[in-house]
């Protein structure tokens, strides 16, 4: 019994590891919340991220790609009469979560009309009636079947397809638009019929055309504009509370009992027995709806969920990184995941994932940073993380939290741009075989623009000797020779010359330094570069990929990779098995060794990508696990290109038993590989079933079938695997059961 019961657990651990295999992930900040809901067991929110639930026992359970949404930008929140929670979205789609069965449905009319914006602005319910109010008009869909009925395009005298922001449904539909208000006329039967809508605009009264919001307050109307507040009065409306609300946009309207909520961007007003008074502000951030529930009032703001309660102010957010924007990511020898936020834009700092989540850097905890425009990240071989910043200089981090900052101050000889020299900015950085790290000094004002910082701490200055002003530099790798491959930033406002410039001290090259031009890649401008594990240069293009296969030539037989022709190529990385990674605004393209074919192709459309615009990918060679970044949110692929293992030691082969039919595209994982394994199946009796060369990292995989390509029998199978060289071997079994 107890070795039966040691077996059953065996395959069990084999069954997990294998369900990992191909899975995805998604990664997202979801502190900017745009919409808020309160059901009875807690607070939903609808953020750039995707959606939150933050419960009464206060835990959170956040939802994404991968758990039913269809996009991750949710504009708008609502809940229906039975409980169910409405996801509106930026992209036009609805998304509906049913809690008591844990499953989304999803309404892709808007979505995937012909309009050409499409975003769901506002979701009102009102009865068994759910109104979508959209960049292009107001439909009215079924709550409980999700049907549609009329949707109405032509308000009035508004011409066609006015933006929506809101509806009062009271006798009669009140629309608030980007153009004015428009009324149903009573009188009519088809609302389709322009004529049959009343209009208010500027001219009527209100204090600007672009009303935000409806709310009928003790018998009179309230209109939120971008330019205050306005109440109806005798068929004209009336500015209200103009003291303070002239020229301030009025996001949202509630009513509360007796009194009226007002939320302007950065304060909460209340409108209650003839007095005003402000409940909340903040002017250090956004705030876009309001709730309440009992005496607890919730404001989304694009720093979480404001929560107040009486005196007591709490802000509510999931954890997770600091933004969304991922323009650089780097993997480090523990496995842990960082990334940058951007340049002087975003000021999000640096973000860290790991096995207990995810870490935030910023100048907040860490003062010696100087700033949050950390804009690339990177790591050298000792594990040492480098955070490069916008100005700043460059932060050495070490431990997971010491910190170092190298900037003019501490680093003699280290100048900024022209108009600044205090102003640092370290565009890139890459390690030699020596351990020494070499740095990119942008727009350097001494046209110092290469630094090497040598192991003995020494820094040493380099001045392109091609062309001194060619400081406008992107990336830089160092190949198996030590060269030194610069990438020089698009041809722009500072410099006039795009291409690539390499450098190499030691003699290894036709001349110390050189330029490669753009007319050696097609006249196309050059956007990233990588090394490949046979040193060969591969320079992603605006349209297409080039490879120059010997570095030591550099513009001898540079070749371009049909299958990437036209792409625009943001970045490039290499997994153990010498597969390109390319991530292109269309997408990921993952090329064989030498780019002739496609292995796979992932984007919005047959994966949870969060945008097909790819800024960033890193691989994590010893997991297999691949890094996507995008400027909303990161996605990560387990591989099965794995770093191979130095010497055999027990092969994990699963799942086992393999269970195999025609119906099934199922594959067994062989894991335990070393470099350029050699596997035979072999049957109980020692015939040779196939024979296969694996693609040579830690992990292969047998679809079940003989050298014939037919599926094997039932039965026990071996399962022998060699190095490359024949002296190496290791083996295993597997009972297959065909159906």
């Amino acid at each position: 019994m107890y070795r039966i019961l040691f077996i059953l657990t065996s395959l069990i651990s084999f069954s997990l590891n294998f369900a990992q295999v191909g899975k995805w992930e998604n990664y997202t900040n979801q502190s900017d919340v745009n919409s808020v809901s309160i059901s009875k067991d807690g607070i939903w929110a609808g953020t750039t991220g995707g959606v939150f639930f933050y419960s009464k026992d206060n835990f959170f359970n956040q939802f994404n790609l991968l758990d039913g949404l269809k996009e991750l930008t949710i504009t708008t929140t609502e809940i229906d009469n039975s409980g169910k929670i409405w996801f509106g979205g930026k992209l036009g789609y609805i998304s509906v979560y049913n809690p008591e069965r844990n499953e989304f449905n999803t309404i892709v009319t808007i979505a995937l009309s012909e309009k050409t914006k499409k975003q769901i602005n506002k979701l009102v319910l009102s009865g068994n009636k759910m109104y979508a109010c959209t960049d292009f008009g107001i439909s009215v869909i079924d709550a409980n079947t999700f049907s549609f009925g009329d949707t109405y395009t032509k308000l009035g005298s508004f011409g066609v397809d006015s933006k929506i922001n809101h509806v009062l449904p009271l006798d009669t539909l009140w629309i608030a638009t980007e153009k004015g208000i428009a009324v149903q006329k009573s009188s009519y039967s088809n609302y389709l019929d322009p004529q049959a809508w009343w209009n208010f605009t500027t001219s009527n009264g209100l204090p600007a055309n672009d009303v935000r919001r409806l709310i009928k307050f003790k018998d009179s109307i309230y209109a939120g504009t971008t330019n205050g507040l306005a109440v109806l009065r005798n068929n004209v409306f009336k500015p209200e509370f103009s003291y303070l609300f002239a020229s301030r946009v009025i996001n949202d309207l509630k009513v509360k009992g007796d009194s009226l909520l007002i939320l302007t961007d950065n304060f909460l007003a209340i409108y209650s027995n003839s007095s005003l008074s402000i409940a909340y502000e903040n002017y250090s951030i956004s705030l876009r709806e309001v709730q309440f529930q009992g005496n607890k009032i919730y404001l989304a703001s694009n720093n979480g969920i404001i929560k107040i309660e009486g005196s007591d102010i709490k802000t509510i957010i999931p954890p997770g990184p600091n933004s969304n924007f991922f323009p650089s990511i780097a993997v480090d020898g523990k496995g842990q995941v960082w990334a940058a936020s951007g340049r002087d834009v975003v000021l999000k700092g640096f973000y860290r994932l790991s096995k207990d989540g995810w870490k935030n850097y910023t100048t907040t905890d860490y003062p010696v940073m100087g700033t949050n425009a950390i804009h690339r990240v990177k790591v050298t071989s000792d594990n040492t993380v480098w955070a490069l910043g916008w100005g700043n200089g460059v932060i050495r981090v070490t431990n997971d939290t010491q910190m170092v900052r190298f900037s003019r101050t501490n680093v003699n000889g280290l100048n900024g741009v022209v108009e600044n020299p205090n102003f640092v900015v370290i565009r890139s950085l890459a390690e030699d075989s020596k351990g020494n790290v070499w740095f990119l000094n942008y727009r350097a004002s001494d046209n110092r623009s290469l630094i090497k910082l040598s192991k003995d701490s020494t820094w040493e200055f380099f001045v392109n000797e091609i062309n001194p002003s060619l400081t406008v530099t992107e990336d830089i790798v160092i190949d198996q020779n030590d060269t030194k491959w610069i990438l020089l930033e698009k041809a722009g406002q500072y410099q006039t010359v795009s291409g690539i410039v390499y450098f190499n001290e030691s003699g290894r090259m036709p001349s110390t330094w050189g330029l490669i031009t753009p007319d050696k890649f097609g006249n196309t401008t050059p956007t990233s570069i990588a090394v490949d594990l046979r040193n060969e240069i591969w320079v992603g293009t605006s349209q297409g990929m080039y490879i120059i296969p010997n570095p030591t030539k550099p513009t001898e037989r540079i070749s371009s990779v049909y299958i990437l022709r036209t792409q625009y190529i943001n970045c490039i990385a290499v997994d153990q098995l010498n597969n390109k990674w390319v991530g292109t605004t269309l997408g990921v393209w993952v090329l064989s060794p030498d780019g002739s074919s496609l292995i796979a192709q992932y984007n919005t459309k047959n994966s949870p990508l969060p945008d097909d615009n790819i800024k960033s990918i890193a691989i994590d060679n010893n997991s297999g696990t691949v890094y996507i970044g995008t400027d909303f949110g990161m996605a990560s692929f387990n591989s099965f290109s794995v770093k191979p293992k130095e010497s055999f030691d027990n092969l994990k082969i699963f799942p086992n038993p393999f269970i195999v039919n025609e119906s099934q595209n199922i594959n067994l994982v062989i894991d335990g590989l070393v470099k350029n394994s050699v596997i035979k199946v072999l049957t109980i009796a020692g015939d040779i079933v196939t024979e296969f060369t694996t693609p040579g990292g830690r992990v292969a995989i047998w679809n079940g079938r003989d050298k014939n390509s037919n599926l094997v029998s039932s039965g026990i199978y071996f399962i022998v695997a060699y190095s490359e060289d024949g002296e190496q071997i290791a083996t295993g079994k597997v009972a297959i059961i065909r159906k």
